[in-house]
């Protein structure tokens, strides 16, 4: 049965000491594993599904991984990031848009492609931060729900926080009632860090991802390219678009190591439809540029935390570069502790600031119009991320930024550098 196969690789898991136990957790894959079993035993009839919130690093990424890993070939499944879901969607709405046969709403037949498509959607951090992604989800929703779809979800957020401090949010409520009548909302506790296991046992080897030394970091850039010169390339973007960066290629895997500056990705009108090409073409990805935000640039950080995002999800190392610690980049942005505690906070900071000389847009996503980053404002200079949705979530987003930073130092982390 699916259920023994759950937790089975929940357990497996823990004997690798990829999670740490914890009551929580178990209850959450004993939940899921019955969650499994309905949909084979019960093919045509509706399922709740759930919505998983929690904190940074209590291992809701990696529970979900196993929900759709282990579930029985017969239930199609998508396992995917919400940016990159939404990605999706905003493209399919883009085709419709420009056919000549276009009319009317074309979301109510996305949502049925997306049912036919797949009976259960596992989505990795929900979030919702834009007006533009606001106004669509209950319409997507309502008619992927209405055709008997399943959602499975992680959050660092209570769906009653979702666009917290939203424009409109009154708009977006109706959507927030129909998620939690068709999800069973579920907090997974926590207070130890996942990834601090991960990669950081005295007998594993890890790789620095955070320098502050331009000497080191250079070093570590030749090691990684071998001897290879970083030349211009063009990675395709959705939409006709395109990313200028350096980058030389791999041979074995077509993928390449990419150089960028912060001030390439994340002060420009970039968004997730860009990092999540570039993150599919790179193995790994050194970004230099980085320093202490002004309280003023949270729409900066709100890239950074996006790019980060996906690269996490593609299994990117990101390698940073910047002029103070980890840690000390965002007090001006998080003025209060960002959400990471205990020991992965003390490895965090031992870490991420020995290899030195010293001490969005858009639902993390962006739509275009040419090449011109469109808001709700309307205008390219007016922050989403100012005083709305961005600013309430940037303290959790933040906090997982960090925290996922650290895990792409784990020598599994990938088969990169």
């Amino acid at each position: 049965m699916s259920k023994a196969t759950l937790q089975t690789a929940y357990r497996a898991l823990l004997q690798q000491k990829v999670l740490t136990r914890s009551p929580s957790q178990e209850m959450l894959v004993t939940r899921l594993a019955k969650l499994q079993d309905d949909l084979v035993t019960l093919p045509h009839s509706p399922q709740q599904g759930l919505y998983v919130y929690g904190g940074v690093g209590t291992g809701k990424s990696r529970i979900a991984d196993l929900f759709s890993d282990t579930l029985p070939a017969p239930v199609s499944r998508r396992r995917v990031h919400f940016n990159e879901f939404m990605i999706d969607i905003h493209s399919r709405l883009h085709y419709a848009r420009s056919q000549r046969s276009f009319s009317g709403d074309p979301l109510v037949e996305i949502g049925q492609n997306l049912r036919s498509e797949s009976r259960v959607l596992c989505f990795d951090e929900f979030q919702v931060t834009d007006i533009a992604d606001a106004m669509i989800l209950k319409r997507l929703f309502g008619a992927f729900w209405e055709n008997g779809g399943t959602m499975a979800s992680t959050s660092n957020r209570h769906p009653d926080k979702l666009y917290e401090n939203g424009l409109n949010r009154s708009l977006f409520l109706p959507f927030i009632a129909d998620l939690q009548e068709r999800c069973e909302v579920w907090n997974l506790e926590g207070s130890q860090d996942y990834r601090l296991g991960k990669g950081f046992q005295k007998t594993d080897v890890r790789k620095d991802i955070f320098y502050t030394d331009k000497k080191e970091f250079g070093r570590v850039v030749e090691e990684a390219v071998n001897g290879a010169k970083l030349k211009e390339a063009i990675i395709p973007v959705m939409m006709n678009r395109q990313l200028n960066v350096l980058a030389t290629e791999f041979k074995y895997d077509g993928k390449v190591i990419a150089k960028c500056t912060f001030e390439q990705l994340c002060e420009k009108f970039l968004g997730s439809a860009d990092y999540h090409a570039l993150c599919k073409k790179s193995r790994i990805v050194f970004l230099t540029g980085l320093r202490k935000f002004e309280a003023d640039e949270l729409d900066f950080v709100r890239r950074f935390v996006t790019l980060i995002d996906l690269a996490y999800e593609a299994k990117t190392r990101v390698i940073c570069l910047s002029s103070v610690p980890m840690l000390e980049a965002f007090a001006n942005i998080v003025p209060s502790d960002i959400p990471i505690e205990g020991e992965l906070r003390d490895a965090i900071e031992k870490e991420m600031t020995v290899k030195g000389e010293g001490g969005s847009s858009s639902s993390m996503m962006s739509t275009f119009m040419g090449n011109m980053e469109w808001s709700a404002t309307g205008l390219a200079t007016v922050s989403l991320a100012t005083n709305g949705a961005g600013e309430s979530d940037v303290k959790f987003a933040v906090g997982r930024a960090v925290s996922r930073l650290f895990e792409m130092g784990s020598g599994d982390f990938t088969r990169g550098l």
